[in-house]
C-alpha cells in the first residue's frame, strides 16, 4: 500500500533535510536540529540554509538542490511565502514525505494564507509526495527516539499511537496518553489526514491502542469505513473536541435542526465501534487498561479493600458505569469465613483488614484474590490497597503479591486503588510486571472497566451483519416525483412526502388529494369517518402554524366547512401561498407516536434520527443518530437507546408496539437518504406504534 510506504517514511526516516534550519541554538532558541540530536535520533541529517556554513558542527547546505543523496524525509520551517518553492523543489528531488512545521496557511485571516497553502496542494499533485501539516508539532516515534518538534520535552515510550490536531498531546504524551509510541500531529491537514494515520497505525505491531485528538474531520465516511474495519482488532480512542451546540446547523425539519454537529459525531463513532472520550483526564487511564488486560467477559465486579468505607465508594462507582457487584460462591464464602475472625462475615466487598492484622496482610491479600479470582461468578476485582509508606520500605507493600496472582488470570482483569502519599510509586511499580493497573480513584477504575467490557463485547466480539437493501421498493415512482419536483423549484414537498416514503415500503396513512369542498366530502365518505383535513401546498410545511389542519370530521357537511375554513386560514396568513388542494386523510388513534428523520451531513452524508414523536419531539430531545444506510440490528441499537423503547416494550401494562417493524422503517428510510442525494432533510413525524404495525402519519422533505 502506497500510503503506509510514504507513512513510514514520516515515521522511520533514514535521513531527514531540515529546511530552513535555525543557527540560534541554547535554550530557548526552539531548533528543530538541536532537538532532534538531544533525543538520540541516528539518521543522517542535512540541514538547509541560505545562509550556509555551519550549525552545531554540522554542514549547513545553502540549497536543497545541493544535497546529492537520496533524502527520505524534509522538514519544512521557512516563512510561509518560501514554502510553496520549497514544496515544488522536494518534488523535483524526489522527496515523498515533507513536515511542513510553518503556519499561516488555512488557519490565517488574511487572503495569502489560503492562496499558499492551495499552492502547496497544487505542487504535490499528480505526484508521490506527501504532505503533514502545515502547522504542526510533525511526528514522533520513540521507538527509534527520533521527533521534529522545535519544543524539548520528555515523554516515555508505550503502545499508544497518537493522531492529533494539536502539538499539545504529543509534548503532555505522559500527562495525556499515559507515554507514546508514535505520534503524528496532522496540523491543518493539507494531505495526510485521519484515515490513512489511522491505517498506518493499525499494522503497526508495537501500537496497541489508538488515540485519536479531532477537531474537525474531512472524509468522514472514508474514515469510518476504516475505523470500522481497524475497531475489531486494534481498539480507537477519539477525544472530539469543540461540541458545543453552536455546532447544530439552522434547519427547516425538527431532524434537521436537533442532528447537530456533536450528536451526528457521537453517532457515527458509536457506528464504527470507536470509543469516545469525554474527557483527556480519560485518555491515560484507558490506555493502560487497554493495552494491559487481555479480555473481560462479563460486568460482576469483586472487590478486595482495606476499608470498609472504601469499599463502598468503590460499590458506588461500580453502578454509576453499569458494572454489577458479584455474589461470592458458597465456596469462595468458605474460604473468605475461615480467613475471617469470629465476629465478622464475609461479602462484596471483602474488607480484609482485620483478617490481615490477625495472619499476616501479605498472605491474607494473596489467598482471598486468587480465591476470588477463581470464582466462576467473578469477571474482574478491584483491589483497594494502601500507599502510606515508601514501597522500598514498607512492611506491607503487596505488589508483588497481587502481580504474581492477577498473572495466573489473564482473563479477569484486577485493578488497584492505592491511598495514600506513595501512590504514584506504587502505581509504577504495579505497571513494571505489566499485569494490573493502579488507578487513581474507583470511579477511574470503574470506568476503564466498563469501557473496556463494552470494547471486548460489543466491538470485538460484536456479530456485525452487512448492510443489505431491502426490497419491494418502486424506485421508477421516487425518481419520477423527485425530478418533477427539482424541475417546478419546490423546495419542500408534502404529500408528495408520503409517497415517497410509502414507494420505500413504509407503511403510510390511506389518503387522498381533494381541490374542491365538494371533493373533500366524497373522498372522506370513502376513507370511512373521522378524517383528519390538511392543507396541501409546498409553501407551507408547517400546517399548524397556519391553521392548515382540521380533525374529527365524522361528516359531509364537516368535510365541506373544514375545506373552506382550511382554504381561509392559509390564504389569509399567505396569500401568495401555491395551494393544490387539501388532503384528507383517515384519522387514527392509539399507539406511541415517534419520528424518524435525516438530515445530509457535510462529513458523513446521511444521517437518521429516531425518537419520540409528536409533541414531545424537541421538548424532551430524547433522540438517537446513525449515519445511514444501517442494518436491522443497528436499527435496534437506535430504539434501545432512546426513553420510548421502554414505553414500545410495554411499561405500566401499555400493550407493546411491533418494535421490528419500527427498526424495518429505519432501515428503509436510511436507505431513501442513501439512494437519494437530493433528499437533503426528512421528517416522519408523528410515525404511530402499535402492535399491529406502524403507521405513517405526516412527512416532510426537503430537497
Amino acid at each position: 500500500m502506497a500510503q503506509q510506504i510514504n507513512l513510514d517514511l514520516f515515521v522511520n526516516p533514514l535521513s531527514i533535510a531540515l529546511i530552513g534550519a535555525s543557527s540560534h541554538t541554547g535554550p530557548g532558541a526552539l531548533n528543530v536540529l538541536e532537538q532532534m540530536l538531544s533525543t538520540g535520533y541516528k539518521g543522517r541529517i542535512y540541514p538547509v540554509n541560505p545562509r550556509g556554513g555551519t550549525i552545531l558542527d554540522m554542514l549547513v547546505y545553502r540549497s536543497l538542490m545541493e544535497i546529492e543523496e537520496q533524502v527520505d524525509l524534509a522538514v519544512v520551517a521557512t516563512p510561509r511565502t518560501e514554502v510553496p518553492t520549497v514544496i515544488r523543489q522536494c518534488v523535483s528531488k524526489g522527496i515523498r514525505a515533507v513536515v511542513i512545521i510553518t503556519q499561516g496557511f488555512s488557519d490565517a485571516n488574511d487572503e495569502d494564507g489560503p492562496r499558499l497553502h492551495q499552492e502547496i496542494m497544487d505542487a504535490i499533485a499528480g505526484t508521490p509526495t506527501r504532505v503533514v501539516g502545515p502547522n504542526t508539532l510533525g511526528l514522533i516515534n520513540n521507538f527509534i527516539n527520533f521527533n521534529t518538534s522545535f519544543i524539548e520535552f520528555d515523554t516515555k515510550p508505550a503502545p499508544v499511537g497518537l493522531i492529533c490536531q494539536s502539538g499539545i498531546f504529543i509534548n503532555a504524551a505522559d500527562d495525556f496518553s499515559a507515554g507514546i509510541g508514535i505520534g503524528i500531529d496532522i496540523g491543518n491537514t493539507a494531505d495526510i489526514g485521519f484515515t490513512e494515520c489511522l491505517e498506518y497505525l493499525a499494522e503497526h505491531q508495537q501500537i496497541k491502542v489508538i488515540n485519536i485528538h479531532m477537531e474537525g474531520l474531512r472524509n468522514g465516511r472514508e474514515f469510518l469505513e476504516a475505523a470500522r474495519r481497524i475497531t475489531r482488532h486494534k481498539p480507537i480512542l477519539v477525544l472530539k473536541t469543540g461540541s458545543s451546540e453552536e455546532g447544530a446547523r439552522a434547519a427547516s425539519s425538527h431532524s434537521g435542526s436537533m442532528a447537530g454537529e456533536d450528536s451526528v459525531f457521537s453517532a457515527a463513532f458509536t457506528q464504527s465501534g470507536i470509543i469516545r472520550v469525554d474527557s483527556p483526564n480519560h485518555l491515560a487511564g484507558l490506555n493502560q487498561t487497554l493495552a494491559t488486560y487481555r479480555e473481560m467477559r462479563g460486568k460482576r465486579i469483586g472487590v478486595i479493600t482495606i476499608s470498609g468505607g472504601a469499599g463502598i465508594i468503590a460499590v458506588d462507582a461500580a453502578g454509576k458505569y453499569g458494572l454489577e457487584i458479584a455474589r461470592f460462591s458458597p465456596d469462595t464464602m468458605e474460604a473468605l469465613n475461615s480467613m475471617y475472625p469470629d465476629w465478622m462475615h464475609p461479602g462484596n466487598p471483602a474488607d480484609i483488614w482485620p483478617a490481615g492484622m490477625a495472619r499476616g496482610y501479605r498472605g491474607v491479600i494473596n489467598s482471598a484474590l486468587d480465591k476470588i479470582l477463581s470464582d466462576e461468578a467473578i469477571d474482574a476485582v478491584l483491589c483497594v490497597t494502601t500507599a502510606y509508606l515508601d514501597p522500598d520500605c514498607d512492611p506491607h507493600n503487596v505488589v508483588g503479591v497481587i502481580n504474581e496472582v492477577a498473572a495466573r488470570y489473564p482473563q479477569k482483569p484486577t485493578a488497584i486503588w492505592t491511598i495514600g502519599p506513595y501512590r504514584i510509586k506504587y502505581a509504577a511499580q504495579y505497571a513494571k510486571a505489566g499485569s494490573v493497573v493502579a488507578y487513581g480513584s474507583p470511579d477511574e477504575a470503574m470506568y476503564c472497566l466498563a469501557q473496556l467490557f463494552h470494547y471486548q463485547s460489543s466491538v470485538k466480539n460484536a456479530n456485525c451483519s452487512a448492510y443489505l437493501a431491502p426490497e419491494n421498493i418502486d424506485h421508477k415512482l421516487v425518481r419520477s416525483t423527485l425530478e418533477s419536483s427539482l424541475n417546478a423549484g419546490l423546495p419542500t414537498l408534502n404529500e408528495e412526502a408520503l409517497d415517497i416514503i410509502e414507494a420505500y415500503g413504509i407503511p403510510v396513512v390511506r389518503r387522498s388529494l381533494a381541490k374542491s369542498p365538494e371533493e373533500a366530502a366524497r373522498q372522506a365518505e370513502m376513507l370511512g369517518y373521522p378524517v383528519v383535513m390538511k392543507i396541501a401546498s409546498p409553501d407551507v410545511p408547517h400546517k399548524s402554524d397556519l391553521g392548515g389542519i382540521k380533525l374529527n370530521i365524522s361528516s359531509p357537511d364537516d368535510a365541506v366547512a373544514a375545506y373552506n375554513e382550511i382554504m381561509e386560514n392559509v390564504l389569509a396568513r399567505l396569500s401568495n401561498a401555491r395551494i393544490n388542494g387539501v388532503l384528507v386523510q383517515c384519522q387514527v388513534s392509539g399507539g406511541t407516536e415517534v419520528i424518524l428523520g435525516g438530515k445530509r451531513d457535510p462529513q458523513f452524508g446521511p444521517v437518521l434520527l429516531y425518537g419520540l414523536g409528536g409533541i414531545f419531539t424537541e421538548l424532551m430531545g430524547d433522540v438517537s443518530f446513525r449515519v445511514a444506510p444501517i442494518t436491522s440490528a443497528e436499527a435496534l441499537e437506535m430504539i434501545r437507546e432512546t426513553r420510548s423503547y421502554k414505553i414500545l416494550s410495554g411499561a405500566r401494562g401499555r400493550e407493546p408496539g411491533d418494535i421490528e417493524g419500527l427498526a424495518d422503517c429505519l432501515v428503509r428510510l436510511g436507505t431513501l437518504l442513501h439512494d437519494h442525494p437530493e433528499i437533503a432533510e426528512v421528517d416522519i413525524n408523528p410515525l404511530l406504534v402499535t402492535a399491529k404495525g406502524c403507521l405513517t402519519v405526516d412527512a416532510l422533505i426537503v430537497l
